[in-house]
Parts: structure tokens; sequence; C-alpha cells
């Protein structure tokens, strides 16, 4: 069904794969790398946010008691989201609608073990070293910042910084 890996060139931390039956529209790839303690580990990129289009979005959290709760904004786009993000962040969901004027909250965001399982591409690209630091402590891989070229807290952690 695949074929060898095959990394993009636009962002050289994403591998990608020739696909035969799966939606390109919606499957991106994956990024292989460490976590905080050096265990080897992999998560999905999914490709179902368009950059700078609006959308409504579902955070669910854990407060201090251990109640998840759920926020709610509307109108932002995922570049803007990653400020809403904290280590207790358990999953964001963004609202999609489609040309008949229904739609459904997709998962954009979810977590295995206090780790990425899946993200979108639009997301994760504007994800900074600051708030990889703050909201996904267990997510912190110095080898992949090195290959971006992240300097400070404020460069991207996962797409080049130019």
């Amino acid at each position: 069904m695949y074929t060898t890996n095959t990394i993009t060139n636009d962002n050289p931390i994403i591998n990608t794969r020739e696909q035969s039956e799966l939606s390109s529209d919606h499957w991106y790839g994956e990024v292989r790398q460490q976590d905080n303690k050096g265990k080897h580990f992999s998560f999905n990129v999914s490709n179902l946010l368009e950059p700078g289009k609006k959308y409504n979005w579902r955070t669910v959290g854990k407060c201090q008691a251990g109640f998840l709760t759920i926020f709610e904004r509307d109108e932002m786009t995922p570049e803007d989201m990653s400020y809403y993000f904290s280590k207790d962040t358990k999953s964001v969901q963004a609202y999609m609608e489609f040309e008949n004027g229904k739609g459904l909250w997709v998962d954009v965001i979810s977590f295995k073990g206090g780790r990425f399982y899946s993200i979108d591409k639009s997301i994760l690209e504007n994800l900074n070293v600051n708030t990889m630091h703050s909201a996904f402590p267990k997510m912190v891989d110095y080898n992949i910042w090195e290959r971006v070229g992240a300097k400070n807290h404020s460069h991207f952690a996962y797409k080049p910084n130019c």
C-alpha cells in the first residue's frame, strides 16, 4: 500500500508517504521524535484545517479539582489557538462546516499518555518552543529544534526557522 518514506521539501520534520488508498486531503504524514525522557515515538499529522481560515473551537481541559471542563472559542484561526494551550489540555476540536450548511466537530489535537497522538499541520507548524515547554512538557525534543534552527523560545518548534 505504501512506498518508502519521502521527506517533503517544505517541512523536513514531517515524513510523508506516497498514498494509493488513503485520502491526501485529510492525512498528511507523521513525525518521529523523542520525548523528554529519550523514548522514541511518533504521531500522525492531518491536513483538515486551512491556515488563516477562522473556525469555532472547543478545548477540553482538566481543572485542578480533576473535573473536565470545555472551553469554546469562536472565530479564531489555527495560528491563534496556541495561546490557549496548557499542560492540562486534553483535546482540541474545530467545527468544520460543509457546503450544505451542516457540519461536525473534528479532533485536531488528540493526546495519548501526555504526548501528541494526532495533530493538524496548520497547528503543528505554528507551535513555538515556549508553548512546547509550558503546555506540552513531555514533547520537548532538542534534536528536532536543532534541525529546524530554533535558537530561542520564540522560534518555531516544527518548521524551519529562517
